[in-house]
This record gives C-alpha cells, structure tokens and sequence, in this order.
C-alpha cells in the first residue's frame, strides 16, 4: 500500500516596528518579510503536525499493443506490479519519442520467447522491434500517467496492427495486417 503523509511545520517570529496604526504595523512587516529582511527558520520552530492518509492507486490510460492484436485504449493500474501483470515480467520504459511519451516493455532479457510485436524508429531513426506485450504512457520523470486524447488517438492510429516479421536481404522487416482479416478465412 501507498500513504501520502503531510508534514506541517509552524515556524514564528515576533518583531517590533514603530507604525501609526495596527495596519500600518502589519503592512510594514508584511512588506519587510518580502523583501527578506525577516527570515524564519529552525531557531523560530514552534511545532509540527503530521496527518497520513492511505493512497488509491489511480488509474490510467494506455495504448496496450499485444502481439497478434489491434492497438486499443485501455485503463490500468498505476503500480509497478500492474504493469509487471500486464507484460509478463520485470518493467523497463524506453523513450524513443520525441514527446514525453514512453514505451513500457518486459525487460528484453526475459522476452526470449515471447512473440515479435511491432516495430518502430526511434527519434534517432534507429529500429527498435518490440516483443511481448507493452503499452505506451506519458512520462514525467519516474512517473507514468495517462496519455492524453490526442495522443491516444495518433499512437492507437499509428500502432494500430500488428506486424509479422521476414528476412528480406538478410535483415528483419516487419509488415502490418489486419488480424481480424486472417480470422475471417
């Protein structure tokens, strides 16, 4: 489980200016704190409050390519071990976009077996061919959240079909089809 804990601390300071009015006071105190010259700090503490409450994880949604699949808009749980549910073992994001949008894939060591998936270039127009299921997600730092309407839309349309791999002049490419279309014969 996750807990969010709010530390409150209470930092005070008492001075004393030569004013006309209460207000006055206040308002010359007040203007002084901005400019810096009253600074509070740990010999001005005077208490601390902390106040815990227990997180729910939040959801949220992805572009899921499962190999053999159409691309489709999901919502998911958003903690390691419901990522790590859904591609099949240990996490690893890669960054090959240009937005802050990321791929989260089983980590290629454990992909030995699992089916090729797709294939794309990254920002730097090198190959990368996917196994395993992944999904795309926004990124922000170490944190994943959900992509937004239009990006749902443009990487759904983009990832739409799945790819089949051959050998062409020794290198491996991958070409989309429907896999609707394959059940229909």
């Amino acid at each position: 489980m996750k807990y969010k804990v709010e530390i409150t601390e209470t930092l005070q300071m008492n001075v004393e200016v030569e004013a006309d009015s209460l207000e006055e006071a206040e308002r010359i105190v007040i203007d002084k704190w901005y400019k810096g010259d009253y600074i509070l700090d740990a010999d001005n503490f005077v208490d601390v409050d902390f106040d815990a409450e227990e997180l729910k994880p939040e959801k949220i949604k992805v572009v899921l390519l499962e190999p053999n699949k159409l691309a489709r808009t999901v919502e998911i749980g958003n903690l390691l071990m419901d990522y790590e549910k859904i591609i099949g073992g240990n996490a690893e994001a890669i960054y090959p976009f240009e937005e802050d949008v990321c791929i989260v894939r089983c980590d290629p060591e454990l992909t030995n077996g699992m089916s090729l998936n797709r294939s794309l270039f990254d920002k730097d127009n090198n190959l990368i061919i996917l196994s395993g299921t992944f999904f795309l997600c926004n990124c922000e730092g170490d944190f994943f959240k959900s992509l937004s309407a239009e990006q749902l839309k443009k990487y759904k349309s983009e990832f739409k079909l799945p790819e089949r791999f051959i050998k062409v002049n020794g290198e491996l490419k991958g070409v989309k089809y429907n896999p609707n279309k394959d059940r229909e014969r």
